[in-house]
């Protein structure tokens, strides 16, 4: 009964168990269309279906990218094939569906027919051919997290180092396609010799590249060298048969065609041989000279064994030993004729020793003769140069040039101020430091004599018709000047009727005698000036202490300062005393406006004290 009751029961609870798991799957297969595939089995149960699907709606994009986020960066930087025109704008689901099994790819497309181009990253020659996983492979791939994903087609860098080891090793620009195709490494069909530091030319041009770009191996990898070449100069990889002797500059005697082949060069240093080339021999063709002549032991040494080269080892000597070897001294190496600065002649022989300007000036200048040895005066300036001065120093102690001018230039005059002291106006004060032009060439034509020597000969009476002749006598300015500073005057004002006193002596003549009008002309008033204050002054006084039309300021005022140390109450209407003799002026004297001005009222007419008291 027991083992009835035990069986019984065991039969129920498997009858219970077996239902609920036909339930539930049931259940399940209800809710969920099918198996998710393997890359997101993770996301398999009831509970975990808002993970990808919003609740009553499809599956949500932007669910898919929160997981995905490389592709979603991707996206956002409108790159790679998602953010291509013919992705853009459809759903994720479009081309990745899921719950069709565990074993079911969600990326799948024909390889053969991908237009890599979508991708931003156009397949080219070689790389058209290839299979997709020759290029998308971890090692390719440098994120880390990326790395771990082997079926991603995501992180790889269209850098060609990025897949490539780089040949160069970092020797050269990492941009590979400024030389080379996308059909083969080698060879480089892009790269031009020209636009390096060193165009090929000549000779060069066939020479096999590892004779100057030599290969090594390091590391068991071949690398040759194309950057830091020495090229500077040709012994920088040709052997200098000369051994330094004629310089590093190959080139200016040898052609890039033929070491062999010599050009006739206006560049090479010739003055390195001993023999510095100078004038015609600097034009002339080599071969004039370098004539393969009897005893040449070779090619351009035709003068090695001479000891002493001259003119006479080439040239014959027209002068038949007159003067000497050195045809130098007279002419030059571009021709025959005489040079124009004969340094070396010693002209002192001929009785005229040359100096200064002589001694530039050409000889035929002065020996127009055929022959340089006729008889030529000398004697005086004006047997060569004509009279600047045209006679005006006839019949004086300076009728030869070399009086006042040197033969460094007639421009210049060695005619000083001790010698203008002899003169009829002798020279003082700023007149010392007058140049000479200003007084003796008012026009074109310097003019020395007769030329007047008072002031206004050369200077303009500035005052006439404004100053009376009395203090101008005969225009004779130094009657208040000096010829030291214009401006220092030692006129006697008292001579006016109107003294200087005070303020008035510090001043300057200018700010009382010189006005500017309207028109900003400068108006003098000697003459016309009056006297009274209020020519120059304002009256801030108006009217009230006028007489006869004139305000006489001296009454109160003195000439130092614009005090009233002239004033004397006692000698008014009204003298002070008592109280009132503390009490301020303003009390008693306000300030009123007359005529828009504002004036000190002293005369107020209160005299009595009920005038102010009451």
């Amino acid at each position: 009964m027991i083992y009835k009751n035990t069986y019984c029961t065991f039969l129920t609870r498997l009858f219970l168990t077996t239902g609920l798991v036909v339930y539930v799957f049931f259940i399940n297969a209800q809710i969920s269309p099918g198996k998710l595939s393997k890359a997101h089995s993770s996301l398999e149960g009831i509970n975990q279906c808002t993970k990808c699907h919003e609740l009553g709606a499809k599956v949500s994009d932007q669910k898919c990218l929160s997981c995905h986020e490389p592709l979603k960066v991707r996206i956002q930087q409108k790159k790679g094939y998602h953010a291509s025109k013919e992705v853009t704008g459809k759903s994720c689901v479009t081309c990745h569906s899921e719950h069709h099994g565990v074993n079911f790819e969600m990326v799948r497309f024909d390889k053969k027919t991908f237009n890599h181009t979508l991708t931003g990253y156009e397949l080219k020659g070689k790389h058209k051919t290839n299979d997709c996983a020759k290029c998308h492979r971890p090692e390719h791939i440098s994120d880390p997290k990326l790395k771990l994903n082997k079926s991603t087609f995501l992180g790889l860098n269209p850098s060609c180092i990025s897949c490539h080891d780089d040949y160069h090793k970092k020797t050269l620009d990492k941009d590979c396609k400024k030389c080379h195709d996308y059909e083969a490494f080698k060879p480089a069909p892009f790269f031009n010799h020209d636009k390096t530091g060193f165009p090929l030319a000549g000779a060069h041009k066939t020479v096999d590249c590892k004779l100057c770009h030599k290969v090594e191996t390091t590391n068991g990898k071949t690398f040759q060298h194309f950057a830091n070449v020495p090229f500077k100069n040709c012994n920088a990889c040709h052997v200098d048969p000369h051994k330094g002797k004629f310089g590093v500059d190959c080139k200016s005697c040898h052609t890039v065609e033929s070491f062999h082949k010599i050009k006739a060069s206006s560049t090479f240093n010739h003055s390195i041989t001993g023999f510095e080339l100078e004038g015609k021999h600097k034009v002339i063709d080599c071969k004039k000279c370098h004539d393969n002549r009897a005893g040449t032991t070779d090619a351009y040494k035709e003068f090695s064994s001479v000891r002493d080269i001259s003119c006479l080892t080439c040239h014959k000597d027209s002068h038949e030993n007159k003067f000497g070897n050195d045809c130098s001294s007279c002419h030059s190496q571009w021709n025959f004729s005489v040079k124009d600065k004969l340094n070396d002649f010693d002209h002192k022989l001929t009785g005229y020793e040359l100096s200064g300007k002589h001694e530039a000036v050409d000889c035929r200048k002065c020996h127009k003769e055929t022959f340089m040895t006729a008889p030529l005066p000398h004697d005086a300036c004006k047997k060569c140069h004509e009279d600047f001065h045209k006679g005006e120093f006839k019949d004086t102690p300076y009728t030869d040039c070399a009086s006042c001018h040197t033969t460094t230039g007639f421009d210049l005059s060695s005619f000083d101020w001790e010698q203008h002291e002899k003169s009829a106006f002798p020279l003082k004060g700023a007149h010392l430091a007058t140049p000479c032009i200003s007084c003796h060439k008012t026009d074109d034509q310097w003019k020395f004599r007769n030329i007047g020597n008072t002031c206004v000969s050369c200077h303009d009476n500035i005052h006439e018709g404004f100053i009376s002749e009395k203090y101008i006598p005969a225009n004779d300015c130094a009657a208040c000047h000096n010829q030291d500073v214009w401006t220092s005057l030692t006129f006697d004002h008292n001579t006016t009727g109107f003294a200087l006193e005070g303020k008035h002596l510090g001043i300057s003549c200018r700010s009382c005698h010189f006005e500017e009008n309207e028109k900003g002309e400068i108006i003098q008033k000697f003459i016309a000036l009056d006297k009274n204050c209020m020519a120059c002054h304002d009256n801030v006084h108006g009217q009230q202490f006028e007489e006869n039309g004139i305000t006489d300021c001296k009454r109160c005022h003195g000439f130092n300062t614009w005090d009233n140390s002239q004033f004397n109450h006692d000698n008014t209407r009204f003298k002070l005393e008592g109280a009132h003799l503390k009490v301020a002026c303003e009390a008693c004297h306000p300030n009123e406006i007359s005529g828009g001005q504002t004036i000190v009222k002293y005369k107020t007419g209160k005299l009595l004290c009920i005038d102010c008291h009451q």
